[in-house]
């Protein structure tokens, strides 16, 4: 028997329940699927000693705050699913778990969409696919090409340096999952080799405010993309661990890690690397010059104190002689035993059989909204704002999607 409901949200995590809390709000009637359980993602997809990295007065959903004494600390992903958890029992979300979608095309009896799940088929005039931005890990083809013996793992999936055999290792990506894994990996004794992509160096506080408060105030976080482009492509690293500190990709090389360039392939036990390493270094630098410049123009028009530096003293300027640009890397004689691929997602959207993709299997949308009427996309990376797919700002969103699925009536 086919089952019938005017909205379905696909996922259970922070946009599907920000979806469900907008919906109720309208009185849609509307069902939420998820592969797992409420989080499942922070739950399965996050190593141990994961800290949120964005203060604890952050943490919010439409119509509930994460409640605490200390709204300037950071708390353990843990802490995140049960935020989480309550949200759903609070919304009192129609939330099934364990109920994954299999497929997603047109009704062959009807203008509304079927959805096959491993519980039977559901008919839907509006389905909201709110399953996250981090769907497939991405590992680049030539990691095929290693050896059988060296130990391989996707950030996705790796849990403490104490999954990983003895012997140096290789991270590669310096964005928030590479840069904070390799500094956990350092600090546990190991050698560590940090390949660099693109790095945007982002301070954890200036004059005594996180950057989380400087992105608000400066209207980073929620105005469209549109009219900041020059943000689209932002990958700001911050760590929350140990209270918060800075990401210094020059500190952690004068501490003993080696940077590298960007990985261009492999071959005869030899890892070939660009030379951009220092290119990253000094564009990172320079977005850093452009943000501070901007800080403290607000700063000074809004009669905030003078500056309170918080990062290190005499931070170091140059790379030390083992963090030298190098064009390729023999893996035996560096004892390097394992490769954490901190390279980032694909989207996996394979199980929806609708012509609303681009080339790069991207969902051709206007904030979330597709071509074809009645489907909507909801947590993705830079759907709309930066903040699109953020605990703190994906209700934003849910708000807009809500009211276009209201509208037509």
């Amino acid at each position: 028997m086919i089952e019938k409901i005017d909205t379905v949200v696909v996922g259970g995590g922070q946009a599907g329940l920000a979806m469900s809390y907008h919906l109720k709000q309208s009185g849609r009637e509307h069902v939420s699927l998820e592969r797992g359980r409420a989080a499942q993602s922070w739950r399965s997809e996050r190593w141990d000693s994961l800290m949120f990295q964005f203060p604890s007065s952050s943490i919010q959903l439409p119509g509930f705050s994460f409640e605490t004494d200390d709204p300037d600390g950071y708390v353990p992903k843990d802490e995140i699913v049960r935020f989480i958890e309550r949200y759903a029992a609070l919304i009192d979300a129609p939330l099934r778990c364990d109920c994954q979608v299999v497929a997603l095309r047109p009704s062959a009896a009807s203008d509304r969409f079927q959805l096959d799940t491993e519980h039977g088929v559901i008919e839907a005039k509006h389905v909201v696919v709110a399953t996250g931005p981090f769907q497939t890990p991405h590992i680049p083809a030539f990691g095929a090409s290693l050896p059988a013996d060296i130990f391989q793992v996707h950030s996705r999936d790796y849990r403490n340096p104490r999954q990983l055999p003895s012997g140096a290792v290789l991270v590669v990506g310096s964005g928030a999952s590479g840069c904070q894994i390799a500094e956990e990996l350092h600090q546990a004794g190991r050698k560590v080799f940090l390949s660099v992509g693109q790095f945007h160096k982002t301070p954890r506080r200036y004059r005594g405010r996180d950057i989380y408060w400087w992105f608000a105030v400066l209207g980073i976080w929620h105005r469209p993309l549109e009219l900041q482009p020059e943000v689209r492509n932002l990958r700001f690293v911050v760590t929350g661990t140990g209270g918060g500190h800075d990401i210094d990709l020059r500190r952690f090389a004068a501490d003993g890690m080696t940077l590298l360039g960007r990985l261009r392939g492999f071959a005869d036990e030899k890892f070939f690397i660009a030379p951009n390493l220092e290119e990253s270094l000094a564009q990172g630098d320079a977005w850093f010059a452009s943000f501070k410049t901007r800080m403290d123009d607000y700063a000074q028009k809004n009669g905030m104190p003078a500056s309170e530096e918080t990062q290190s003293e005499n931070p170091p300027t140059e790379l030390p002689p083992w963090s030298r640009p190098k064009g390729e890397l023999n893996m035996r004689d560096a004892d390097i035993t394992s490769v954490v691929w901190s390279s980032g997602f694909r989207l996996d959207f394979e199980w929806i059989r609708l012509p609303i993709f681009n080339d790069a299997g991207e969902p051709r949308h206007r904030r979330g909204v597709t071509e074809w009427p009645g489907l909507y996309f909801l947590g993705l990376r830079r759907t709309y704002a930066v903040s699109s797919a953020l605990l703190a700002g994906v209700g934003n969103d849910a708000a807009f999607l809500a009211d276009h699925i209201a509208g037509r009536q």
